[in-house]
């Protein structure tokens, strides 16, 4: 399943925000970005293209807290760069982020779910790992580096 644009709109308009035609565009590019992980900055300079219109950054932030106070959307530390955002729906995975050269991957939800009770079970503790990434050497860079 996939939140389509019309229910990040609802959600907002259920806090009391008034629906302008930024908000909009913001509820649109979080919609449609939902195999990204963007940061504000991205999110903003899509709205901004998308609506047409003068666009502050606030009115982003703004926008993607409330949705994210609402359930609908996450955030995530992936290195020392911004924070990004998904979906919830899309949160269950965990990033895996190369320290050498950067790449990016996801261990799927299943699997992550595994690492986490393991985590519980040895210790008692609960982790929530879906705020920030995991980092060490991607395939490439660990064979490169054994050599």
């Amino acid at each position: 399943m996939h939140i389509a644009a019309d229910a990040l709109i609802d959600a907002l308009s259920e806090k009391g925000y008034r629906i302008t035609k930024a908000r909009r565009a913001v509820c649109e590019v979080v919609a449609a970005a939902h195999d990204e992980h963007l940061s504000a900055a991205d999110m903003y300079d899509r709205a901004r293209e998308k609506s047409g219109t003068r666009l502050d950054r606030s009115t982003v932030y703004r926008t993607l807290e409330a949705l994210e106070e609402s359930g609908l959307l996450a955030h995530s530390h992936l290195g020392h760069g911004p924070s990004v955002y998904h979906l919830a729906e899309d949160a269950g995975h965990q990033h895996l982020i190369c320290r050498q050269c950067g790449r990016t991957s996801t261990l799927p939800e299943e699997e992550t779910r595994r690492f986490v009770d393991a985590i519980t079970v040895a210790t008692g503790f609960v982790a929530d790992v879906n705020h920030f990434a995991l980092s060490g050497l991607c395939p490439i860079c660990a064979d490169g580096s054994s050599t």
